[in-house]
């Protein structure tokens, strides 16, 4: 195609996207789905338009650079990197690795284009999920799990609509798990074809050169809604008073006495410390001895749901945290240590099933654990019936 003419096809396609962009946000005209549009698209304006403004830009927050260090794309970056960095200059590019979240952890910008990527943050530390900056290749990658192009106005913030990127999720070898994005963009009209297989290419060779992930822990715990314990791989049958103790053990890594343990797991103060004691040496033989005395603490690399849950949080990765909760901290338990975690964690997991607006994220909740999951229901249930009564 002459370039005269393809110059022209784009420009066309950016007025007609414009127009849509507009009567969507500013009329609430939510266009059918065509070869403009794609469906997958829209749903995705319309998760948008209920988390951020038209106007916003990707949110800047503290980064550490020994994150980027220690992340494992860095590692795999290093190979490629100055290949990288030359085609970016010579194409006139952005080029960004997100993590698993959508946080930037490096970038690359010509010179020409790095004024114009620090100014709508397209840089180390800025977030671009879709509920930070609403429709966005990185964001769109990370929840598709699939190579997406985003073109002028199909970008939901206003502030993008220059821009033209093409994103593609990495995923890890061992565990076909998303690790994080890479992405270039650059000005609208050097929109072509071949960026999205470019990204696709690129993310492939960085999953080549990812370095081995280690081994899962020994031990697993599981005690959000269905309690389970995974040693070794395989499948331990144990009581509810030995998963408290395990819980508060793995609570406290750096071991604890048998006075605040029994503090912690008792409700009942007047409980002879041989019971504990006995249930501690019962535990030990489960684990293969791997329980140690004076302070008591667990002696291989353990795992737990709940303290996952807690990290995620921490990361504001709430859709994560969705997947994570099965429901309450080891309901049944009368442990005053356990109880006062499992009333913080049920507070705080009631606020985020409460300010989730998405319908499509609480259905992947329920997908992931069915069990324990009566707030999320609740919650997806006034979601379809708000959307019912406001379509009638």
């Amino acid at each position: 195609m002459q370039p005269a003419k393809r110059k022209l096809i784009l420009e066309q396609r950016r007025k007609a996207l414009k127009l849509a962009w507009a009567l969507f946000v500013y009329e609430n005209r939510v266009p059918s789905p065509d070869t403009l549009l794609s469906a997958e698209l829209i749903s995705s304006w319309q998760r948008s338009l209920k988390q951020v403004l038209p106007s916003s830009l990707a949110p800047e927050f503290n980064f550490s650079a020994s994150r980027w260090v220690s992340s494992p794309l860095c590692v795999a970056l290093e190979p490629i990197k100055a290949e990288l960095e030359q085609l970016v200059e010579e194409g006139n590019l952005v080029a960004a690795l997100t993590d698993e979240l959508g946080q930037i952890l490096w970038t690359s910008a010509s010179e020409a284009l790095t004024s114009a990527a620090h100014a709508i943050h397209f840089s180390v530390g800025s977030q671009w999920n879709e509920a930070s900056i609403g429709t966005n290749a990185i964001g769109l990658a990370l929840r598709q799990q699939k190579p997406q192009v985003v073109f002028a106005a199909e970008h939901f913030s206003e502030a993008l609509h220059d821009w033209v990127a093409y994103a593609a999720p990495i995923t890890h070898a061992q565990t076909n798990e998303v690790v994080g994005v890479f992405c270039i963009a650059t000005h609208a009209d050097l929109h072509t074809p071949l960026g999205e297989m470019a990204v696709a290419d690129i993310a492939h060779t960085l999953r080549r050169h990812l370095p081995a992930m280690a081994q899962p822990a020994e031990l697993q715990l599981y005690a959000l809604g269905f309690p389970q314990v995974i040693f070794r791989g395989k499948p331990l049958h144990v009581s509810l008073r030995q998963l408290e103790i395990l819980c508060l053990l793995s609570l406290h890594p750096q071991g604890i006495t048998l006075a605040e343990l029994h503090r912690a797991l008792y409700s009942d103060p007047t409980i002879a410390p041989a019971s504990l004691k006995a249930s501690l040496s019962h535990l030990r033989h489960l684990l293969d001895g791997q329980i140690g005395s004076r302070p008591y603490q667990i002696l291989v690399s353990t795992w737990s749901d709940y303290t996952a849950l807690w990290q995620v949080l921490k990361e504001q990765n709430l859709e994560k945290a969705l997947n994570l909760y099965r429901g309450s901290l080891l309901p049944l338990s009368t442990s005053p240590e356990l109880t006062e975690w499992r009333n913080y964690t049920d507070a705080i997991m009631e606020k985020v099933v409460a300010n989730c607006l998405d319908p499509q994220v609480l259905m992947d909740s329920l997908a992931h654990n069915a069990q324990g999951k009566e707030l999320v229901r609740e919650r997806l249930a006034e979601l379809l019936n708000w959307e019912l009564g406001k379509n009638d």
